[in-house]
């Protein structure tokens, strides 16, 4: 019962927020008339939404862009989690990588796309090239930044409870301590990667819910173009919320 009580507190603002939408949407019908190819009603779109779902095309693109993200999200993990760590504690490497990472980190994920188009085509590989672009200096600059953040009296004690190897140091206090940095980096870089894999899929793609939008603009179909939308609201929310509770459980077990 507890559960539910907060499960429904934390959903009110999001049922406020999706009626006042949809009351200023339908206003707008209301009083400018548009086309439905242009703006549908609510109505219209929660029917196309379902018929989506009915026939399964929601569900492969939605998949479809799902594995892309998680898949160049958790390669730039991979990479840039023990590059940051091996970055915080070492003056020398991080006065080496800086100069290149602060030049290549303002360029945008979609600055990337021609490229990505001309290296890799328009399969797989572009894709999650792109997204591991957006995904990667989030999760890096959060990791250095925790590693340096950590007290160097921790550190010391750990030396002096028998951490006699790096590996043993970095295993059992480092990244411990920085795991409440990673995790924001993780939880920023997993929504810059969300963005980043529907602008690609908007381009060069074939399956997706980039590509449900950009199918529905050119056959004058609202209403894909707002699911779609929706569809990417509903994800983005889900998974923020999934990441504040791993935030919040890394941080009560700290």
């Amino acid at each position: 019962m507890r559960i539910l009580k907060y499960l429904m507190l934390k959903l009110l603002p999001f049922v406020y927020a999706i009626t006042l939408i949809t009351v200023v949407w339908q206003l707008v019908i209301v009083f400018t008339h548009p086309h439905p190819s242009i703006l549908p009603t609510p109505w219209a779109t929660a029917k196309n939404f379902i018929t989506l779902i009915e026939n399964g095309s929601l569900f492969i693109h939605t998949g479809a862009s799902l594995g892309r993200v998680f898949s160049a999200w958790l390669l730039s993990a991979c990479v840039a989690v023990p590059l940051g760590l091996i970055m915080g504690r070492s003056i020398l490497l991080e006065r080496i990588l800086d100069p290149i990472i602060e030049l290549f980190r303002p360029i945008s994920p979609l600055a990337w796309i021609p490229l990505a188009i001309l290296w890799f085509g328009i399969g797989e590989a572009g894709k999650i090239f792109v997204v591991f672009i957006g995904t990667f200096f989030p999760i890096l600059l959060s990791t250095v930044a925790g590693v340096k953040s950590i007290d160097p009296i921790l550190i010391n004690a750990g030396k002096v409870l028998g951490c006699r190897s790096h590996f043993s140091l970095f295993r059992k206090v480092i990244f411990p301590a920085a795991t409440p940095n990673i995790m924001v980096g993780l939880r920023i870089s997993f929504g810059t990667g969300w963005a980043a894999i529907i602008a690609a899929e908007l381009v060069a793609a074939r399956s997706g819910l980039g590509y449900l939008i950009a199918n529905g603009m050119e056959i004058l179909r609202a209403d894909h173009v707002l699911v779609g939308m929706i569809m990417i609201g509903l994800l983005g929310v889900c998974f923020d919320a999934f990441f504040r509770f791993i935030n919040r459980y890394l941080t009560w077990q700290a």
